[in-house]
């Protein structure tokens, strides 16, 4: 990893956040596994929490990077190129998870809780900094 990327805001941010996208995934799997063994449902209780998670990672990748490449361009420009990945980004998670759930391929409530992860993260950061003091 090169220098520039390691002291990449993105980067740190990403680090800050893992833990809730690991622990997210790991607590809707503790819920879904005895859920599916328990006949409540089936397997696509699973590949939602997966799907939903890794829609969810990469969008907040997708946010930070674009959001920093976008610091170093106008104020027009920026605001422009801005709005046009946030189209982007949620034009394609939207496709992701419909098609996924189209064919039955996930549960559309484990698919659509993780992309609320990066919310949960900052709030409970904050809380905790908050705490700190």
């Amino acid at each position: 990893m090169s220098k520039k990327l390691k002291n990449s805001v993105t980067v740190k941010e990403i680090k800050a956040l893992l833990p809730f996208f690991i622990g997210g995934l790991v607590l809707m799997l503790l819920v879904c596994v005895p859920l599916m063994l328990g006949g409540v449902g089936d397997y696509t209780l699973i590949t939602g929490a997966v799907a939903g998670t890794l829609v969810a990672f990469v969008n907040f990748v997708l946010l930070g990077v674009t959001a920093e490449k976008s610091l170093y361009m106008g104020e027009k420009k920026s605001r422009l190129y801005m709005n046009g990945s946030y189209a982007v980004r949620y034009i394609g998670m939207f496709l992701i998870l419909a098609v996924l759930m189209y064919f039955k391929l996930i549960n559309p409530v484990t698919a659509l809780i993780p992309l609320f992860i990066p919310k949960i993260g900052y709030t409970v950061l904050a809380l905790k900094e908050k705490s700190e003091f």
